[in-house]
Formats: C-alpha cells, sequence, structure tokens
C-alpha cells in the first residue's frame, strides 16, 4: 500500500520524564498496536501489519504544552521499538540490553536525539534524525507493541519533561514471504 492521505492514520502517545531522573538510565511507555495487525493469513484473506511512514517525536515541559526549556541540562534519545520490553505502569524504568537503543537492532522504527545548548553551545536546543522510515519503505509492525523509550545520556539529571511521539501509519496486506521474515526479525 502507498503513502496516501486516504489510508495514513495517525498513532501516538506520550509520558511524562519525572524530575531528578538519573543518568544513564531509560523509561518508557507502551503502546498496544494488537487492533491494527493480525499478521495470520486466514482462509484466503492475507496477513495484516501495521506500516510505519514517519515519526514526529516532541520534548516538553511535563504540562505536555511548552517547548522544551533551553536551560535544560540533560541530553536524550527517543525511540521507537517494537516487541514487549516489560513496561510495568505508564511510565515505567527499565534495564535494557544493550544496543537496544542503537541502529543495529532491528526493532528500532524510529529515533532522534535531544541536546540542550549546555551540550552544544548552540543558542537553542538540537534535535537530530537516528533513523526514520520513509514514504517508500515504512517499517512494517507484526508484533503487539510499540514502545516509546527515553534513554538519558551520562548528566546528572534532567528536569521534569513531556516525552511524545506521533505516528503516520497504515495497515498493510501481507504476503507469505514477507510476513515470515518480519516475524524472524521482530524478536526481543
Amino acid at each position: 500500500m502507498t503513502y496516501s492521505l486516504k489510508n495514513v492514520f495517525y498513532l501516538d502517545t506520550q509520558f511524562d520524564l519525572a524530575a531528578l531522573t538519573g543518568a544513564n538510565t531509560e523509561t518508557g511507555v507502551t503502546l498496544d498496536v494488537s487492533a491494527y495487525i493480525d499478521p495470520v493469513a486466514t482462509n484466503r484473506s492475507s496477513g495484516v501489519g501495521l506500516a510505519i511512514y514517519k515519526a514526529h517525536f516532541d520534548y516538553g515541559f511535563s504540562d505536555g504544552n511548552s517547548p522544551m526549556p533551553s536551560d535544560e541540562a540533560a541530553s536524550a534519545r527517543l525511540a521507537c521499538v517494537v516487541g514487549d520490553l516489560s513496561f510495568t505502569s505508564s511510565a515505567s524504568a527499565v534495564a535494557l540490553a544493550q544496543n537496544m537503543l542503537s541502529t543495529d537492532n532491528q526493532n528500532m522504527i524510529a529515533a532522534q536525539d535531544f541536546y540542550p545548548p549546555s551540550n552544544t553551545g548552540f543558542a537553542g536546543v538540537y534535535e537530530g534524525t537516528v533513523i526514520q522510515p520513509s514514504e517508500e519503505v515504512p517499517y512494517i509492525v507484526v508484533r503487539d507493541t510499540i514502545n516509546l523509550i527515553a534513554g538519558l545520556g551520562n548528566q546528572a539529571t534532567v528536569n521534569a519533561m513531556n516525552v511524545s511521539v506521533r505516528l503516520e501509519c497504515a495497515q498493510v496486506k501481507l504476503t507469505g514471504a514477507v510476513l515470515n521474515q518480519l516475524l524472524r526479525t521482530q524478536t526481543v
């Protein structure tokens, strides 16, 4: 299925990263997408996956409305990752496996880095895309959950902030070969 206005819809999630969250920690929330996928072909119908074309990340005050303050001290990586990472509440800490938030993780849909002026020397914040699906080659999800994760850098603490993502999605039919490849790669 091609990227078009008639096919694309939005999914989003967000959470508040608590003030004084320590360095080198990961916190996240799970988005249940089981209503949009059915990877098992039945009778003559194909399986259905969730194609993610774009991910838009946002960092702001914990009210969810104001932009990130320029005096924020910590850098962070926001990422959307497929699979069950055992988040137990609306926003919970989790110890991730090594390289979970790097581009060599086949389960990573998209990621973006946030650097405040104290780390860059610029007058404003810097947001850099690490990895992103595209309109031509979407990331196709065949598992039940997508996780929004904030991984903090090695700075001491972070001020309270709200992190969020908006995903541009469409349901797509899956051929047997595509489904087998996706099921093999989307394991945690």
